[in-house]
């Protein structure tokens, strides 16, 4: 048995000693880049299984060095070791199977308490904020946890507690972390309960109090003002709301009254006239109003005009009403509505409850939140319930309290087995935690912190910054909380072009190579930046002390969603992940520069994971941006939100729907989708075992593949990309889906503008045309979930589809709203073993009673098979265009001047079509691709070529470079600079394959031609 007891520093670093380098000399940085087996994918086995039907809840992880599988509802490792050597990080080596040969193991989990054993024996269900949630995703770093263990002994009980179970995946070592802590107590139902003040009035779901009718409980005109306690579990009935309170019977009877909880959000109930017309509502909307398993102070209101609710200290709604209120004769309802049924009851405490003959004022029930417990002389209610004044008050829910608690944890695996570390003393009823490390590639080896000295300091301060190894996290920690960002002195746009450094040595003098895991980290008062909404579009770029990019990747990991229910990484957090090779007995010099609007000068782009932990769903979620002004692309590659790929799609430097006009988020006009697959029933074929690879992050050009498989017979890629530039939202997908086996289908969409599932906009008009212009325009017809005509051939030199005369959804009325196109750049297709043409289609949809309209690329019509040795491959442009001239604030003349003559038309993605083809002739090196710009194959680091075209800024990537730190590309004999800080506007990217570097960068778009040579010597 191998003991992890307390994990020191000091401990061996087996695991991070894997190979040697020679020691790093001067500037070079080759020793400490990347291998190839240096990556971690997650993904489930079946695809979502809260979406795909019939599929087990396997989640699966592989690295270069081993995989696994758990079964998150029994805590199962079917699959547990190592692996293959060899295989590197693009996603297609992802679809072998290899990792199902290896053998399983097992996973102990026993909770002591009262001198009883409970072992776990199930995790958490899914739902909206529980059960398998994903935490960080990405190259270095995965992080999963599953929150609702449940502990069960011998004879059958079930332990009270809240536990949860936390997986760490890094490319050579795998985490488990065990956090448990005593269960809540039940709610006491009466006058046992803990109250605010005192004793308060306990729910358990099943009982009520009914206060009989008294002429005094239904004034004209009132106020209703409470404590209630509440908890995550408030709604004892999973079908119906609960009553916080209810006079005269329910919502439809005359001179009702009363709080309910809809979703979480609280509602004030008025009835005049009887009857659904004459029910009045007043509802909180938007972000969270409540706080769970806490006190709340809820009040609502009636002036015989105006139907008010206010919680903690703040009006949440408000209705139009103008009516008297006729008195009621049935009594006061705590806990419920008093009706024939059982149902709307409530779980929670009430307390402090006061009723008054008039509608008090915002700043007399502020009184009454910020000074709960005083006696107001000016606040007399009529009617009032303290409850049991000499009870127990209390701020918290009591919890549980264990004898002698205690944690255990072990893996079995491979003949060896593993224990976690001593479980440290906490306060009684507080977490307790346990965890182990293992190198399931060598279950002999003791993982280890590495023997390591990591230091950081801000630029150009030189003050210190914390670092500090995080045992439960398995990496170095460096906050970067409290920073603020700096503008060089005569910046042009000070608020976009600010720049956080760190500086940070790390130092290892062993005999051996050593991996330093390395997380920056910033909280939700970490973030100084002010423009905009800076979380959404931090860029991480790693230089060497010459401030040269170096290369090595960051992992881009974040959070910004606040709802309560989430728990734990719930709120706005930002984490850098990278992990730094260090030769033997050498010191390396980086310094870490956090970018937010711009990057030289121009908008940077990101391509980010974003955790939903407080908002719902907790799966995998991608963010793109443009700077750090809100979302611009997003990505559920896994279809676990939405049931489609490209969910919110936002246009580029146009009116804001917030405060601001400029810099803020713009209207949401998104949906689409890769190969949407309906078997012969008409049923849909979900994308199954997607995987992510992270191969580009920005700040120049993101690219990132998604790779999965549908059915038993096709197998897919969509890579997509997003490039600097500051005039328009222009994603370009690079897709391709292969068939192994026969494959019949009743309907196969190869891509879509808009979704089956998620279209946040409705356009009017149709076009499509090519490069010569317009072939034909049209009314969309909305609505019915069907193709309007028979597919056409689209036909033409660069094709192209433009979706305009854009109309707002209802209560859309902030923002300037888009348009959106598509350019179809590339296609080659083999469908029935012979060369097809690309189809579309108008498809009317109906979507939560609203009606669009889809463009849908289609195989040829009457195609109901597919063969063995079939394939699409394609590449489109997604176009997001501002409708009017007076909307853009950017500053490109060209595409104001496009607007203004041609806003609101086809005539804008026909410019795309037209003028952003790039026109290239090479005299040195290759051309790789030219979507979404040029990727040059050097000739071992020279490359010559002329260029034309574009619209905006094209980015163009040299790939084969022998160093980092090579010279500049020069333009028309120029060199080539956009720095505003210096060294500060182009992309380094290493591929470990090759050993070799590319760079990117952005030229503006060229009218005439221009001759771009580089030469990278050694």
């Amino acid at each position: 048995m191998v003991n992890l007891s307390k994990i020191s520093r000091a401990f061996l670093a087996a695991l991070f000693a894997t190979c040697s380098f020679l020691p790093t000399q001067g500037s070079d940085i080759r020793g400490l880049m990347p291998k190839p087996g240096d990556y971690t994918s997650m993904w489930w086995r079946d695809g979502f299984p809260g979406k795909v039907e019939g599929a087990e809840w396997i989640r699966c992880v592989r690295t270069g060095h081993y995989a696994f599988a758990m079964d998150t509802e029994t805590l199962a490792l079917p699959h547990l070791g190592p692996v293959p050597s060899g295989l590197s990080y693009p996603a297609s080596n992802w679809l072998e199977t290899d990792w199902e040969k290896i053998p399983p193991a097992k996973l102990g989990l026993v909770a002591m308490a009262n001198g009883k054993a409970y072992r776990c024996t199930k995790g958490g269900r899914w739902s909206r904020f529980g059960g398998p949630r994903l935490v960080v995703s990405g190259r270095f770093e995965q992080r999963a946890d599953i929150t609702g263990l449940e502990f069960t002994a011998a004879d059958g009980e079930t332990l009270n507690a809240e536990a949860r179970l936390e997986t760490i995946v890094w490319p050579n070592r795998l985490g488990f972390q065990l956090s448990l802590r005593p269960g809540n107590e039940p709610i006491r139902p009466g006058e046992q309960s803990f109250g605010r003040f005192g004793g308060g009035y306990g729910f358990d779901g099943s009982n009520h109090l009914a206060v009989p009718h008294r002429p005094e409980l239904d004034p004209e005109k009132f106020t209703l003002e409470m404590w209630a306690f509440i908890p995550k579990d408030s709604q004892a009935h999973p079908r119906t709301p609960p009553w916080l309170v209810c006079k005269n019977h329910h919502e439809q009877f005359e001179g009702n009254y009363g709080i309910i909880l809809a979703n979480g959000q609280p509602q004030a109930r008025l009835n005049i006239g009887g009857g659904r017309e004459g029910a009045f509502v007043a509802a909180a909307q938007g972000g969270p109003t409540l706080k769970l398993d806490a006190w709340n102070h809820l009040a609502m209101s009636y002036d015989g005009q105006t139907l008010r609710l206010f919680a903690n200290a703040r009006q949440v709604a408000e209705k139009a009403v103008g009516l008297p209120r006729k008195p009621g004769k049935f009594p006061l309802v705590f806990g419920r509505r008093l009706a024939k049924d059982n149902l709307y009851c409530f779980r929670g405490v009430l307390d402090e409850v006061r009723l008054y003959d008039r509608a008090l004022t915002l700043q007399e029930i502020r009184s009454r939140n910020y000074r709960p417990g005083a006696k107001l002389p000016s606040l007399v209610p009529v009617a009032q319930w303290n409850f049991k004044e000499d009870g127990v008050g209390a701020m918290e829910r009591p919890r549980k309290t264990w004898d002698a608690p205690s944690l255990e944890m072990e893996i079995e695996l491979g003949g060896e087995r593993v224990t976690g570390y001593p479980v440290e003393p906490t306060e009684p009823g507080g977490w307790m935690q346990t965890g182990l490390w293992i190198d399931p590639a060598n279950p002999q080896a003791n993982p280890s912190a590495p023997p390591i000295e990591v230091s950081a300091t801000e630029a150009p301060s030189g003050k210190a910054r914390p670092v500090a190894w995080e045992e439960a996290f398995g990496a170095f920690h460096i906050n970067l909380d409290g920073i603020s960002p700096v503008a060089p002195e005569g910046s042009a746009s000070p608020g976009n072009d600010v720049l956080e450094r760190i500086k940070f040595v790390l130092s290892n003098p062993s005999s051996g190579e050593v991996v330093a895991p390395l997380v920056f980290e910033k909280t939700q008062r970490g973030i100084l930046h002010r423009t905009g909404a800076p979380i959404t579009g931090v860029s991480a770029v790693l230089r060497d002390k010459e401030g040269n990019p170096t290369g090595i990747p960051i992992q881009l990991s974040k959070n910004w969603h606040n709802d309560p229910h989430g728990g734990t990484y719930s709120g706005q957090w930002f984490h850098g992940i990278t992990q730094v090779r260090l030769p033997p007995q050498s010191t390396a010099e980086l310094e870490l520069v956090l970018a937010y609007g711009h990057w030289g000068g121009l908008p940077a782009v990101t391509h980010s994971q974003l955790s939903l932990i407080g908002w719902g769903g907790n799966q995998l979620w991608e963010q793109s941006a443009f700077g750090a002004w809100g979302e611009s692309i997003c990505f559920d590659s896994e279809q676990a939100q939405a049931d489609t790929t490209i969910t919110d799609v936002r246009p580029l430097m146009v009116k804001s729907v917030g405060r601001e006009e400029k810099w803020g988020w713009t209207v949401n006009v998104g949906g689409g989708d890769f190969f949407r697959l309906f078997d012969q029933s008409g049923n849909r074929i979900p994308h199954t075992a997607m995987k992510t690879t992270f191969q580009r992050q920005g700040p120049c050009l993101t690219e990132v593949t998604h790779s999965g498989k549908l059915g038993k017979g096709i197998r897919h890629w969509s890579t997509v990309y997003l490039a600097r530039s500051d005039d328009l939202t222009r994603g370009t997908y690079r897709f391709r889906m292969e068939v192994t086996e026969p494959t019949a289908f009743s309907r196969f969409v190869l891509f879509q503008v808009g979704s089956d599932t998620y279209n946040s906009t409705a356009e009017r008009k149709f076009a499509v045309g090519d490069e010569s212009g317009l072939l034909r325009e049209w009314k969309a017809q909305w609505g019915g979930n069907t193709y309007r005509g028979e597919p056409e051939e689209w036909k033409g030199r660069i094709p192209w589809a433009s979706l305009h005369d854009a109309v707002r959804p209802p209560n859309q009325d902030q923002g300037a709203w888009a348009n959106r196109g598509l350019v179809l750049r590339d296609w080659q297709a083999r469908l029935e073993g012979k060369p097809a043409r690309p189809y579309f289609a108008e498809h009317g949809l109906d979507r939560h009673s609203q009606k669009s309209s889809t463009f849908d690329l289609l195989p040829p019509p009457g195609l109901t098979r597919l063969k063995p040795g079939d394939f699409v491959e394609a590449v489109i442009e997604h176009l997001v265009i501002p409708q009017s001239a007076e909307d853009y604030y950017g500053p490109d003349p060209a595409l104001r001047e496009a607007l203004s003559k041609h806003g609101n038309s086809w005539q804008m993605i026909h410019r795309e079509a037209r003028q952003h083809s790039i026109r290239a002739d090479i005299q040195t090196g290759s051309f790789l691709h030219l979507h979404p710009g040029l990727f040059v194959q050097t000739d071992k680091g020279i490359a010559k070529f002329s260029l034309q075209g574009g619209t905006g800024f094209i980015p163009v990537t040299f790939t084969g470079l022998p160093t980092h730190d090579t010279p500049h590309p020069t333009f028309d004999g120029q060199p080539f600079d956009q720095s505003v800080h210096g060294n500060d506007f182009w992309q380094t990217d290493y591929d470990p394959q090759t050993q070799t570097w590319s760079r990117t960068y952005n030229f503006p778009s060229m009218p005439s031609v221009k001759v771009v040579e580089l030469k990278a010597v050694p």
